[in-house]
């Protein structure tokens, strides 16, 4: 079976959700957020990953919420993670699980492919380009690996020691899982935050996020009330991957 590939370091590191949502009015993000980062190899710029939450649509008659990320990145980056040029991603509206995920790279299609969401019967439906593949069992409250970044921001860290949320990528679902390792004040282009750094537990999950699993990951997420991630480094034997906030744009 084909290896699922990567959509970009950012989303498939930010793994993680758990809790129940918050009311619609106290969300961290609302429709018209753009999130820009700036990727980096060492002291080497890659490139540049755009997230956008668009205005809700519907799936299936299912209120959605619509989430994009684009990716404009150097061929290094997307030879070793296999990148998206864009990713859709859908959840219900109270934010409990994921229902539709798309991944499209360039013009040809071949590579292109759909994770359906099937909450009836728990399973999740997974294509790539015209070739479709068995189902796959889901466990509750599963997330796809774009929607897992606006589900970790429904969560307040305070006082956490771990957080476990599941996540699919159509032809897996495993419980991802990290650990709280404290609170550190971080220096990004787009400002200066307090942040609670997590540390991502790969190895537990290998068959889902295969190319980052034997990295060591760390993400730092801001503790006010908008819960951005402001940063991620991923140390590889070859060199470390970092990822940083450089604008905030919101409607």
């Amino acid at each position: 079976m084909r290896q699922k590939p990567c959509i970009v370091f950012i989303t498939t590191i930010v793994l993680l959700a758990t809790g129940l949502c918050p009311a619609a009015d106290t969300l961290p993000f609302k429709p018209g957020e753009k999130l820009h980062y700036s990727v980096y190899l060492e002291e080497f710029s890659l490139g540049e990953v755009v997230f956008y939450v668009k205005p809700m649509e519907k799936i299936m008659t299912i209120p959605a919420y619509h989430f994009v990320m684009t990716s404009k990145t150097s061929p290094l980056l997307d030879s070793l993670f296999m990148l998206a040029d864009r990713v859709d991603s859908y959840t219900d509206s109270a934010l409990k699980h994921a229902l539709l995920y798309k991944e499209r790279h360039g013009s040809a299609g071949e590579l292109d492919s759909t994770v359906t969401f099937d909450w009836k019967k728990r399973e999740a439906h997974y294509s790539l380009g015209k070739k479709k593949y068995r189902p796959t069992p889901l466990l509750p409250g599963a997330f796809d690996p774009l929607s897992v970044l606006y589900a970790l921001r429904l969560l307040d860290l305070k006082g956490k020691r771990e957080v476990a949320k599941p996540v699919s990528d159509g032809l897996h679902c495993a419980v991802a899982r990290a650990k709280v390792l404290g609170e550190q004040k971080v220096r990004a282009p787009s400002g200066t935050y307090d942040t609670y750094l997590l540390q991502p537990q790969l190895a537990e999950f290998s068959a889902v996020f295969k190319n980052i699993s034997a990295a060591m990951v760390k993400i730092w997420i801001s503790a006010d009330a908008r819960r951005l991630p402001v940063r991620i480094t991923c140390e590889f034997p070859v060199g470390s991957l970092m990822a940083e906030l450089t604008a905030v744009e919101s409607r």
